[in-house]
């Protein structure tokens, strides 16, 4: 891998023209709290990793599903610490110029690679399939010591177009979130929901049975996290009254996500993080490149300065409650 790879610059085609990113320096150590290494289509996960711990990112938090990512516990962790590893030499062998300056204090880099966790979970998606045999695969991830919690679990009731899928059952996929939300109960362990209604649900269904399953089964104190917040304000309000985390990635960038960047502004500051869902919704200007988790660094800078003229908070405190708060889920 050359110099240039670990650049913080990052390119996006415009047309016939190739345009040039700077990642913005952020203003307080970065955690990436949801994102997808074993997905990315082009990308070199290790190398990925290491660019994101040049940009500030320091905390980062990855997905294990025994369905969706079609391999076991085993191939995964061999495959995580081989990412590591490599993420390790390639920061060795980086120059200091290469390292975006975040102050004496920060934590070094290097420090991501020790700050790496894994969620285990089964998406909505693999509902239907999730028989007594896949929940022991689960528990049995709960007992590695990379692995942090349950994820990403929930209800999707959305229609997939695009790959002509459908949602599974309303009751199944209710019925599956239920019961990995009861192990992260039992185990003490946060959570983080993935929550997607179909465009034409005016009624939000998917975060009406999400807030009933939480009232009912109960919210982990470790940390319940709605991740990828897409939707407006009142939803956001109804689910911090349970004690719940918001986390906004790179679609509350987006020019027609208003009503979210409203949310992110009025979101308490002891509920918000930042992600990336990696490698999906880069956010601007770089959408529609393969997102990667150094690109925290523009969904950060973007939100916390718009919210910072909303509310005249410091963006730099605004940045640092999202890192604390991911710190003390899971760290």
């Amino acid at each position: 891998m050359d110099g240039e790879s670990l650049s913080l610059t990052f390119e996006k085609r415009v047309k016939k023209k190739v345009r040039s990113y700077e990642a913005p320096v952020p203003l307080a150590p970065l955690a990436d709290t949801h994102a997808h290494l074993t997905c990315f289509w082009e990308k070199d996960p290790a190398a990925c990793l290491a660019r994101a711990a040049l940009v500030g990112v320091r905390r980062l938090t990855t997905l294990w599903d025994p369905l969706g990512d079609k391999r076991d516990l085993a191939t995964f962790r061999a495959q995580l610490d081989d990412w590591i590893a490599g993420a390790r030499e390639l920061l060795a062998g980086a120059p200091a110029s290469a390292y975006a300056d975040l102050g004496t204090d920060a934590p070094a880099p290097e420090e991501m690679l020790d700050n790496l966790r894994f969620l285990a979970g089964v998406h909505p998606y693999g509902a239907p399939e999730y028989t007594d045999a896949v929940h022991a695969q689960v528990v049995a991830a709960l007992d590695d010591p990379l692995c942090s919690g349950v994820g990403e679990i929930g209800l999707d009731y959305h229609f997939d177009t695009d790959d002509d899928v459908a949602p599974a059952p309303r009751e199944v996929q209710i019925a599956c979130m239920e019961r990995q939300l009861t192990l992260a109960l039992e185990r003490n362990l946060p959570v983080e929901l993935h929550l997607r209604n179909d465009p034409d649900d005016d009624g939000r269904t998917a975060h009406a049975d999400a807030y009933d399953v939480l009232r009912r089964v109960g919210a982990p104190a470790a940390g319940c996290v709605l991740h990828c917040f897409g939707e407006n304000r009142p939803t956001m309000e109804r689910f911090v009254e349970l004690g719940c985390y918001i986390a906004y990635g790179g679609a509350a960038t987006f020019s027609r996500n208003e009503p979210v960047r409203e949310a992110f502004a009025a979101t308490p500051l002891d509920r918000i993080l930042f992600e990336t869902d990696c490698p999906y919704m880069a956010p601007m200007p770089l959408r529609g490149i393969e997102c990667e988790p150094a690109l925290i660094a523009f969904t950060a800078s973007a939100l916390a300065a718009d919210r910072a003229l909303r509310t005249g908070e410091d963006p730099a405190a605004i940045q640092r409650a999202a890192w604390e708060n991911a710190s003390q889920m899971f760290g």
